[in-house]
């Protein structure tokens, strides 16, 4: 049970992986900017180097590698609120409390390391890879299959020591938007598209 203060539940998982759907349907793609950009809002951190690097030297483009990364990151958070309700009682028994609900309760500390295993075994379906391959290809030809997997997994691994997953996946996704040079304002849009299609709920 946790206060409504609690940043790590079900709702703000939802929440994450939806916020870069809300931009979308907020904002107008013509020249004209987003309402986000109307209201005098501190600038979002610097992306670390580190966030930006190639983990496994594989010569691609910085704009390449800040793609697959972003493409991991929404699809890890999407498999990690898939985990969460198909181990929570209260969704698998539609139970109408609250309280039946563990899927509301606050996670643990390095909830994502403790359960690692069992939400990759949701995310790499056959769709895994060629999700993140639709996303980069919407912007260039750079990459091949074996170089978005080491990318993957090596985004993956670095996930795994995090101490807070969601705050960690939000706070990357961000700061990869900012760093990202080409598309930012359809990105979103794309991250959308790309976790539909992860999900098996239309084809490409």
């Amino acid at each position: 049970m946790t206060s409504a203060s609690t940043m790590t539940n079900s709702q703000n998982i939802t929440q994450a992986t939806e916020a870069l759907e809300r931009d979308m349907h907020a904002w107008d793609l013509s020249d004209s900017p987003p309402p986000a950009l109307l209201f005098q809002t501190p600038p979002p951190p610097p992306p670390s180097p580190q966030l930006l690097q190639d983990p496994t030297g594989s010569g691609l483009c910085e704009e390449t590698i800040i793609d697959i990364k972003l493409a991991t990151h929404h699809l890890v958070m999407l498999a990690l609120n898939a985990f969460l309700q198909e181990t929570c009682y209260g969704c698998r028994t539609a139970q109408p409390s609250q309280v039946q609900h563990s899927c509301l309760f606050e996670l643990p500390e390095y909830y994502f390391d403790t359960y690692y295993d069992d939400v990759m075994l949701r995310l790499k379906t056959f769709r895994f890879i060629p999700a993140i391959r639709l996303f980069v290809r919407s912007y260039t030809d750079d990459g091949t299959k074996t170089q978005f997997s080491r990318i993957a997994e090596h985004t993956m691994t670095e996930l795994r020591s995090s101490q807070h997953i969601v705050c960690a996946i939000n706070d990357n996704i961000a700061q990869l938007l900012e760093a990202s040079r080409y598309a930012r304002r359809v990105k979103p849009a794309m991250l959308r598209m790309i976790g539909n299609y992860w999900a098996g709920r239309h084809l490409v």
